[in-house]
């Protein structure tokens, strides 16, 4: 017994410098993977949504499966390469504006102070001063209008990553069937394979669905409250709701900070943060997870960790993917017998993310 812990120990100190040390590695490597990820991620989006198109009757009987992904394929990446030409203009025009806003919260700041007899002066060359302190607006707005810029290529990269793994989709059944000879374990390795498609196929394309649902409600409220720069604000709540939990709540600050600037202090602010609250309640907490189902199957306290360590490998793009990568990770986990119990751990319902044994095959292939 004293052998065994003694094992176990070492077991688990390597397993926590091994851990340390994929952290870092991911970490400085983060320009060359990120764009690797991504691409594999919207491989498997083009793919999900061609299959989802294909259940239209008349669309699946005279469109071929490859003309459908081709597509897919060139209306998403039109789709992207117009919204960072969308972001590049909105946000100049938003920050543009944000003098106004600011004289605006002056006299609600003015009005609220005098309430408990305190005197405040607050303009926007105050809130300049002291935001230029810290942080230079010109500066920063240049940065951010050149990274959007630079973004056009960065698409054009993760687009040619995402071909390149549609392309290789089709070659994968021959390389593994050279790679693992044996039946057993070749069906094995395609359970693995078949689980982590299945799940961030699912959840990658459903949360885009769930997003675009969130950020056309979202939209339609800011237009009935003429809050401006409505379609920005609603892309800015559809993007963020990628991040579990707390992405969509955040994106809510910006909007309501613009229509208190807006409207100052009035029941109209109020019912569009009731308004919005609802819409996030409804779809995040109500609509996603019946049609998610239980897609990724992680616990909630994982999700929030993961966030965490994701951020702070990846930045916001860690945030994003955060459930993801750790649902590929716990299936990975599964498969062998000394992690598998960890696994078990992380899940939500405590059911294995892959439920049978690589011995065991559910399927074969040839």
């Amino acid at each position: 017994m004293g052998t065994d812990s003694y094992l176990r120990s070492i077991a688990l100190g390597i397993g926590i410098l091994a851990a340390i040390a994929v952290g870092w590695v991911l970490s400085a490597a983060e320009a060359l993977l990120v764009p690797v990820v991504i691409g594999a991620l919207l491989a498997f989006l083009m793919d999900g949504v061609s299959r989802e198109m294909a259940r239209l009757p008349l669309y699946a009987r005279i469109v071929p499966p490859w003309a459908r992904l081709t597509m897919t394929s060139i209306v998403l990446f039109l789709i992207l390469m117009l919204g960072i030409g969308f972001f590049a203009r909105n946000l100049e025009a938003v920050v543009r504006a944000l003098p106004q806003y600011v004289e605006t919260f002056t006299v609600i700041a003015a009005d609220v102070a005098r309430q408990f007899d305190v005197e405040v002066e607050l303009t926007w060359n105050s809130v300049n001063k002291i935001v230029s302190d810290s942080i230079n607006l010109q500066d920063a707005l240049r940065y951010v209008l050149n990274s959007l810029s630079y973004s056009a290529g960065y698409v054009a990269l993760v687009f040619l990553y995402a071909i390149l793994f549609l392309f290789e989709k089709n070659a994968v059944d021959g390389k593994i069937a050279a790679i693992f000879p044996d039946e057993d374990r070749r069906a094995g390795v395609w359970v693995t394979i078949d689980a982590i498609i299945s799940q961030i196929g699912t959840y990658f394309t459903m949360k885009t669905l769930v997003n675009v649902v969130l950020g056309a409600i979202c939209y339609v409220i800011f237009l009935l409250f003429g809050v401006e720069f409505a379609a920005f604000f609603a892309v800015l709540t559809a993007i963020f709701n990628y991040i579990p939990y707390v992405g969509s709540w955040i994106a809510m600050v910006l909007p309501m900070l613009f229509a208190l600037g807006q409207f100052g202090l009035s029941l109209e602010v109020l019912f569009l943060f009731l308004l919005l609250g609802a819409a996030q309640m409804a779809v995040g907490y109500f609509w996603e997870p019946r049609l998610m189902g239980r897609s990724m199957n992680v616990s909630p306290v994982v999700v929030m960790f993961s966030l965490a360590v994701w951020t702070a490998i990846w930045g916001p793009t860690g945030a994003i993917l955060s459930v993801i990568l750790t649902s590929a990770v716990m299936t990975v986990m599964s498969l062998f017998p000394t992690t598998r119990p960890l696994a078990i751990l992380l899940t939500n319902t405590g059911e294995a993310p892959v439920p049978v044994s690589p011995r065991e095959p559910k399927k074969t292939r040839s």
